[in-house]
């Protein structure tokens, strides 16, 4: 976890409040196009090989719209600040290494099964770390928090196809830490680990910014009038919400 922490430390320190509107200016005319955000092709795929998408694969397919640019024949990701490419390229770096890790063909059994219940302490450390002062009364699993970047990771490695192949190690695990297998939520359901000593806010993963820039750009600027004759009215639950996520 040390490792994430350093690496996204030293990749969010580049990160600006200019960087962040940038990619807003660029989403926004992105949304504007009715099948901006569809990908190019279909994934072909059975349900026990299917890849779990998230915000960070997405938007390495999507193809920029011609309304950004008509020359434009690439991904939208290419046309992010360096900074917030910079997040992204480190998210999948050490996405790929910690599969390795889990899904290497030279241990055995038992040290897997040591793997994967790291990794969800892990995962169970990274959701305290960042969960809200009264999220006491809920289970790990389901304590509302901010996604931090080392649980993006985490969880994105533990329910990749790649891990999933591996049903019998996690099978035990499960067992051990008398839960089901059927989701990550279940497996959570039953923490192991103790509150962290440290209540500092882990930092932030760049996807969960990306997804609130996308939901804020979402809400009508001006709420309709409910009668015919009435005025229109900000919408200044949108104002409230991009104070709170661009500070």
């Amino acid at each position: 976890m040390y490792a994430f922490l350093r690496t996204q430390l030293a990749v969010s320190n580049t990160l600006s409040y200019q960087d962040l509107l940038i990619a807003a200016d660029l989403f926004e005319v992105q949304m504007a196009d009715r099948t901006g955000w569809f990908l190019p092709r279909e994934p072909v795929s059975t349900t026990d090989d299917v890849e779990i998408q998230t915000m960070y694969s997405h938007i390495l397919e999507v193809e920029a719209s011609p309304m950004i640019s008509e020359l434009a024949q690439d991904a939208i990701y290419r046309l992010l600040p360096p900074s917030i490419r910079s997040c992204i390229r480190a998210y999948g770096i050490l996405r790929k290494w910690l599969i390795s890790k889990l899904v290497s063909s030279q241990i055995g059994l038992r040290v897997r099964q040591i793997r994967m219940d790291k990794a969800l302490r892990a995962i169970e450390v990274a959701r305290l770390r960042s969960a809200h002062s009264n999220a006491s009364t809920f289970s790990v699993a389901d304590s509302p928090c901010v996604r931090s970047f080392v649980e993006a990771i985490l969880t994105s490695a533990v329910v990749s196809v790649e891990s999933r192949a591996h049903y019998r190690a996690w099978q035990n695990v499960a067992a051990a830490r008398g839960a089901q297998c059927d989701s990550l939520t279940s497996l959570l359901r039953k923490p192991l680990v103790q509150p962290p000593a440290s209540t500092d806010p882990l930092t932030v993963d760049m996807s969960w910014l990306l997804e609130r820039i996308l939901e804020i750009i979402s809400m009508p600027d001006v709420l309709r009038p409910r009668s015919e004759d009435g005025p229109s009215v900000i919408n200044l639950e949108k104002r409230r919400y991009e104070l709170h996520v661009f500070l």
